[in-house]
């Protein structure tokens, strides 16, 4: 085996370990430059083995015939998703007690998150998930819990009672949702009934809660709801590409709705949600 195999079966040993890793920690882990890095991702990534996100990767998930696939989610509207997690990660503050979710657009929430905790610009945080695929990132910077639960490698979640019960143990001021469907009357729904139980228990355990969904979402029914934009406490927060008319309408029906880039809400800027 030549040395760029040697490499490449190093790093995929890591990721089978972590689940997902951002370009500095490979970069200390294997000694490599960050250009290596990349080119290793990529060759990864081709070879069906892993998936890249930006500022780094994570390990395919198995296929298990599912109706949603973390790996499909994962690698669609990546540009719209980076932008929305990046906005919804502005809304943490100091001492705050959170819920992450498994979805792909709140995995780029904590991966911002991250960034502003490598920069010290928070502190005193605590973070629940059923996640596999980010609780590294955030675990040097401050205590994460895991649910614990059934492992669900098409959703790289964590569900069932234990997940539950868990998350009904806790009270968080802020929760990062993701969904499947928004439909015109705010209705949140997901594929399924795990799911849209666990997500239900962290809205009730919740102050905040924040709906992280790029614009093909809307309009669109899943199987099983879950919650509504018209409660008092969620916020939606979409990219600038979500149909205006229909915004208007999910905005008549009570709900709060934040868009990304240059058309974002003014008053999202200057307050707390």
């Amino acid at each position: 085996m030549g040395k760029k195999a040697k490499n490449r079966e190093k790093l995929l040993r890591l990721l089978r370990s972590h689940g997902s890793l951002n370009i500095s920690e490979v970069v200390r882990a294997l000694s490599l430059s960050e250009a290596s890095v990349r080119r290793y991702f990529t060759e990864l990534e081709q070879l069906g083995q892993a998936l890249r996100y930006h500022g780094g990767i994570r390990l395919a998930p198995v296929r298990d015939g599912s109706e949603y696939h973390f790996s499909d989610a994962a690698s669609s509207f990546t540009a719209e998703k980076h932008l929305i997690g990046l906005e919804a990660a502005r809304q943490i503050a100091d001492n705050d007690r959170l819920f992450f979710d498994s979805g792909t657009t709140v995995m780029e929430c904590g991966t911002a998150l991250a960034d502003r905790l490598a920069r010290h610009e928070l502190q005193n945080l605590r973070i629940v998930t059923n996640s596999l695929s980010f609780g590294t990132n955030l675990s040097p910077y401050c205590p994460v819990i895991v649910t614990g639960g059934i492992i669900r490698l098409s959703r790289m979640d964590l569900c069932g009672n234990a997940a539950r019960e868990n998350v009904c143990r806790y009270h968080f001021t802020l929760a990062f949702l993701g969904t499947d469907g928004i439909a015109a009357d705010g209705t949140l729904s997901t594929t399924d009934e795990e799911t849209s139980s666990l997500a239900a228990a962290v809205m009730e355990h919740s102050d905040k809660v924040i709906i992280l969904a790029d614009s093909s979402k809307l309009g669109k029914t899943s199987f099983v709801p879950y919650g509504s934009l018209a409660d008092g406490k969620v916020t939606l927060v979409t990219d600038q590409a979500a149909p205006m008319e229909f915004l208007k309408l999910l905005r008549r029906k009570g709900a709060r709705i934040v868009t990304t880039g240059k058309n974002r809400d003014e008053s999202f800027q200057t307050e707390r949600i």
